[in-house]
Parts: structure tokens; sequence; C-alpha cells
């Protein structure tokens, strides 16, 4: 009986071993499964989260690319409306020349000196150029006036001043074309 005992007692301790073994590979496999779903979760999250920063980092690199594209673009308008204007206005410069070299120049420029207060102090500058009309225009200012050349006079036209009062009255082609030329850049927006 001792041996039928043993043999009950070791079959006894073989199945309370078999379900103990069987118990730790159950929660071997739990734990396996959960470490697995866990390390599994973390890796699509990083997957993810690199996915965002890839999509974000293109984003911002396709928005630059736009702007600067856009950029390139308004340079290229810009580029082209000031080839216009400077054709416009080299167009000007040539009509300007012919305009002083015409018979109706002088009377322009008697015309500029309507309604200005002219006396002995008063200095009327003409471009150089120009100082061959001083004759017509001193009839027309009177004698009292003195006349001088002005380097600074590209165009034509003249300015008046009086050496009392320190006050220049530029008028001008120059002046006039250079208020033309601001005038034209702020009415259609080319500056």
């Amino acid at each position: 009986m001792n041996d039928n005992n043993l043999r009950q007692f070791i079959d006894a301790v073989n199945s309370e071993v078999d379900s103990k073994i069987e118990l730790i590979e159950k929660e071997a496999d739990e734990k396996c499964t959960e470490l697995l779903e866990t390390a599994e979760n973390e890796a699509l999250n990083e997957a993810y989260r690199k996915i965002r920063s890839c999509v974000t980092e293109e984003k911002q690199l396709n928005k630059m690319t736009v702007s600067k594209a856009e950029q390139e673009a308004r340079i290229k308008v810009l580029t082209y409306r000031e080839g216009l204007v400077g054709k416009i206005f080299d167009s000007v410069d040539d009509k300007l020349a012919d305009f002083t070299q015409s018979d109706s120049y002088v009377s322009f420029l008697e015309g500029l000196l309507d309604g200005e207060k002219i006396d002995s102090d008063t200095v009327i500058y003409l471009r150089e150029e120009d100082m061959k009309y001083e004759s017509a225009l001193r009839r027309k200012a009177g004698n009292e006036c003195s006349f001088e050349a002005d380097p600074e006079i590209i165009y034509g036209g003249l300015s008046v001043y009086d050496r009392k009062s320190s006050v220049l009255i530029n008028k001008t082609l120059d002046n006039m074309l250079d208020e033309q030329k601001k005038d034209f850049g702020s009415n259609y927006r080319l500056a």
C-alpha cells in the first residue's frame, strides 16, 4: 500500500505541478499577448506621430514654396510695370525735348510768368539752352529782374526766385514731370 500511496502522492504532486505549469504558461501567454499589444500600440503611435510630423513639414514646405512663387510672380509683375512706366516716361521725355524746340515753347515760358510779382529782387532761372529766350522773357517780365542759367533744370521751364522772401516758385518741366510720375505711381498703384 505504500507503493500505492506513494503513487497517489506522486500523481497528486504531478497533477498539482501540471496545473501550476498550465497556470504559469497561461499567465505567460497572457502577459506575452499584453506586451505584444502594448509594443504594437506604441509602435503604431510612434508611426502615427512620425506621419503627422512629416505631413506638417510637407504642409509648411508647400506653403513656403507657394509663398516664394507668389513673391517671384509679384516681382515679375512689378518689374514689367516699371518697364512699361519707363517706356511711357521715355516717350514723354522725347515729347518734352520736341516741345522745347518748337515755336510755341517761348509762348509757354512767357505764360509761366503770368501772375508772378516780378521786381528788382526777382531772379528768373532758366536752363542753359533757354537763355536765348531771355530778351523775349525780359519784355514780358520787365527789365528790373535778372536771369540766370540753372544747371539743375534739365527739360525746360523756369523758376522764379524772390531774394527778399527767399521763396522759389518752381515752374520747370522737370518739376511738372516729377509730379506726374508721383501721381501716376499712386493712381495706378505701381509703387
